[in-house]
C-alpha cells in the first residue's frame, strides 16, 4: 500500500449495507461500536457515511481483533507470543530436517533436474518418432497401420523418458540407503 488516502463516496445506510454485503441492523451495530459517519440520520434525513472511512475502520477493527491475544497494552507482541512463535518455527524446522534425513522430501533443484532430464529424453524420443514415422509412413498405405506405428513410437519415447526418471530415482534411493547405513 502506498499510504495515499483512497477517496470514498458518500453513501446512505442502505447503500453501505449493500456495499458491504451486510444487513441494516449490522450497520446500526457498527455505528454503536464507533463506525465513522458523515451525518447522523434523523426523521426525514438519511444517515451519510464515507465508504472509504468505513472500510478503513472495519480493516482496523479486524487487525485489532486478529492481534488482540498476541499483544500487550502498548501493542507490542508479548514475550509469551514470541516464545510460542519461536517454538512453532523450531518444530516446523525439525520436521523438515527429519523428512530430509529420511529422504521423504525431494529438494526442489533435484526435482527440477529430474523433470528436465525426463523432458529432454522425451523430446529426443518424440523427434526420433517423427523421423521414423516420416520415413516409414510413405511406404505404408493403410491409415490404421500408420496410426499404430505412430502410437508405438510415441509410447517408446514415453517409456524411454520414464526409464530415465526411474533410473535417476533409483540412484537417489540407493544413495539414501547408503546415507542411512543400508
Amino acid at each position: 500500500m502506498s499510504g495515499a488516502a483512497i477517496e470514498g463516496r458518500s453513501v446512505n445506510r442502505a447503500e453501505l449495507a449493500s456495499l458491504c454485503g451486510v444487513s441494516l441492523p449490522t450497520v446500526d451495530s457498527w455505528v454503536e461500536k464507533g463506525c465513522p459517519y458523515i451525518e447522523r440520520g434523523s426523521k426525514g434525513r438519511e444517515w451519510q457515511f464515507d465508504s472509504a472511512a468505513v472500510i478503513d475502520w472495519r480493516i482496523q477493527r479486524a487487525v485489532e481483533n486478529a492481534v488482540s491475544g498476541y499483544a500487550d497494552e502498548s501493542g507490542a507482541v508479548t514475550k509469551e507470543e514470541a516464545d510460542r512463535r519461536r517454538a512453532v518455527a523450531n518444530a516446523i524446522t525439525a520436521e523438515i530436517g527429519a523428512d530430509e534425513a529420511l529422504h521423504a522430501v525431494v529438494a526442489r533443484h533435484d526435482a527440477e533436474s529430474d523433470v528436465a532430464a525426463f523432458c529432454q529424453v522425451l523430446k529426443t524420443g518424440l523427434s526420433s518418432a517423427v523421423s521414423k514415422i516420416a520415413s516409414r509412413g510413405c511406404a505404408i498405405t493403410s491409415a490404421p497401420e500408420i496410426a499404430q506405428m505412430a502410437r508405438d513410437e510415441i509410447n517408446r519415447a514415453f517409456e524411454a523418458a520414464r526409464g530415465e526418471l526411474r533410473a535417476r530415482w533409483a540412484i537417489g534411493r540407493d544413495q539414501g540407503a547408503d546415507d542411512r547405513g543400508g
